[in-house]
């Protein structure tokens, strides 16, 4: 037996059914009233009732005006109109029973396509979930590969930075140490030129006194050779003027000599100052030149730039689901009574044959 499906995809329990309309919670009952013939009975009966009573009328009217037999006249007359009326009752059964079984197909109808969209909303309901549920892992499994991404490139970024960190210490300590030694290279310059300086220094002294010493000598040399010409002329026993003009002669010759060594002297002099003029400018020279090859301090070389943090996407999960979400629920199409069918059938039906009883009653009487 097929049983009715309530919204909630259950069959109808015996309250819910007696709670329904007539004709549409009742219809089995309706089924069986209609299976076990008693309606049909009951027309034949209805009908076989009617023939009687007609019957009976007019056997009355027909004796009195035929001279015939009462009981004979109705029975003759009866049947005719007993079986006209069973004919009609039986025809209104059949409407009747075609009306009920199409309503009742139209109501099972109804109720397979309830089931089917009851059915159907429920799937979608569990699809929506499930949409929801695979949104969520597919956006956590992308937020933990994002998360991996990150790390690894966090990782190799502070790879880096140490990397860097430790070239610019490398850097750091080679500038220092070429700063040190150009330090000692320079104060060894330094050293150097002032030696050379006072080496060059002396020897143009040494050359300017050994000048000084020999011009002196052959001063000293001038000035013997100058008196023992001015004795050997007195010794030969020479007087008078012309003895001391010799002398004179001879003096002044010696002193042409001496200032010729003097003037000399006093330009080895100038010289001699010239040179340790140009030895002390050399060295300023060279002290500047060792100056300027001199490296500069290198101070303190700046750290590499700290790696950020990479950035991370924030992502927002699906919201929570609502009833509204799955939309209204599927509600029951149009039902058919299926008692009123078969009683608009039984309508015309009952009609028809009130209608022809009368006719039928006329006729004989007439």
């Amino acid at each position: 037996m097929y049983q009715m499906m309530n919204e909630f995809g259950t069959p109808f329990n015996e309250a819910e059914e007696c709670m329904r309309p007539k004709g549409v919670g009742n219809r089995q009952i309706d089924k069986e009233l209609a299976e076990s013939g008693m309606e049909c009975q009951l027309f034949m009966a209805l009908g076989a009732l009617a023939g009687a009573i007609g019957g009976a009328t007019l056997a009355g009217s027909s004796a009195a005006f035929l001279g015939l037999t009462g009981a004979a006249a109705g029975a003759a007359m009866g049947g005719l109109a007993g079986a006209s009326i069973g004919g009609s009752i039986d025809a209104g059964n059949m409407s009747a029973n075609a009306a009920r079984r199409q309503a009742e197909l139209s109501n099972e109808a109804s109720e397979r396509s309830y089931y089917y969209n009851t059915a159907s909303w429920n799937m979608k309901k569990n699809q929506l979930r499930s949409d929801r549920d695979f949104a969520i892992q597919e956006l956590e499994a992308r937020a933990r590969n994002e998360g991996r991404v990150a790390d690894y490139q966090d990782i190799m970024a502070a790879q880096r930075y140490n990397y860097d960190l430790q070239i610019r210490d490398r850097e750091q300590a080679s500038l220092d140490a070429q700063y040190v030694r150009s330090d000692q290279i320079y104060n060894t310059q330094l050293d150097y030129n002032a030696l050379s300086e006072k080496s060059a220094k002396g020897d143009e002294r040494a050359k300017l006194e050994g000048i000084l010493t020999e011009s002196r000598y052959d001063t000293d040399e001038i000035r013997l050779q100058a008196l023992m010409d001015e004795g050997a002329m007195r010794a030969k026993g020479q007087f008078g003027n012309s003895v001391e003009k010799a002398a004179h002669g001879v003096w002044a010759k010696a002193g042409k000599r001496i200032a010729a060594i003097n003037a000399s002297m006093e330009g080895a002099g100038r010289a001699a100052k010239s040179v340790l003029n140009e030895i002390s400018i050399d060295k300023d020279t060279a002290d500047l030149a060792a100056f300027a090859a001199k490296m500069l301090d290198p101070g303190l070389l700046p750290d590499p730039i700290m790696p950020l943090a990479t950035p991370r996407a924030e992502y927002v999960m699906p919201r929570a689901l609502e009833e509204y979400d799955f939309g209204p629920a599927p509600v029951m199409g149009a039902w058919y009574d299926p008692n009123a069918a078969s009683s608009r059938a039984w309508g015309s039906t009952i009609s028809g044959i009130a209608s022809a009883v009368p006719s039928y009653v006329g006729m004989f009487r007439g």
